[in-house]
């Protein structure tokens, strides 16, 4: 069982566990998204935070594996990346990956949350529309509703500015957002031995 929190704060931030409380969240995936949040901001004036849910079409067969989410990010990095090869700026694109299952009759679908270097990407809209294209080729489909653009995003994004009054609000707002991946509610289904996150590799900061 992983470890949880019902606490609406951890490690300094604000989490979303619920108005009562009552919606625990798994510390792992806690960890993963503040570990690179403060990682981002550390080595970007400005970083651009957003969330996206990844699904299978429901009228097939067709099950998109972890696996292939995998792959699917990994493709996404790629191709953005191939567009800045000659700026100063680069993306330096991180991933936390969660996945969920609500029922053991239901498809499992994704919970994405991306940050990247803010002084390149400004528009979060770019990074979803190439993770639609890779899901789209992934599955075969010319299906657009795959891949949803959270309302947490606003039009955007998030973006957090180092140089802005607003900056410990952002960073705050970023984490708050992404608890999402890391509710315990709807992953008791989620296949036996699967992993409960994972996420882009960063050295964890050493900021207090």
């Amino acid at each position: 069982m992983p470890n949880t929190t019902t606490s609406n704060t951890y490690r300094g931030y604000t989490i979303n566990t619920g108005k009562n409380n009552n919606l625990p969240c798994s510390t792992k995936p806690l960890d993963q998204i503040i570990n690179t949040v403060e990682y981002m901001t550390d080595n970007h004036s400005k970083v651009l935070a957003l969330r996206a849910d990844i699904h299978s079409e429901q009228d097939t067969e067709r099950v998109l594996t972890r696996r292939e989410v995998t792959r699917v990010i990994e493709n996404t990095k790629r191709n953005i990346n191939s567009r800045f090869k000659d700026s100063k700026n680069q993306p330096d694109l991180k991933f936390i990956v969660t996945t969920e299952q609500t029922s053991l009759e239901a498809k499992p679908h994704f919970h994405v949350m991306a940050l990247a270097n803010g002084n390149a990407i400004q528009n979060g809209y770019s990074v979803y529309a190439e993770l639609n294209k890779q899901v789209k080729n992934k599955l075969g489909t010319d299906n657009d509703g795959l891949v949803h653009f959270s309302e947490s995003n606003g039009q955007k994004g998030i973006m957090i500015d180092r140089n802005a009054d607003d900056f410990e609000q952002k960073k705050n707002n970023t984490v708050y957002s992404g608890s999402y991946l890391a509710k315990t509610r709807t992953k008791e289904h989620n296949p036996k031995g699967s992993r409960v996150s994972s996420s882009s590799r960063v050295k964890k900061s050493n900021a207090d």
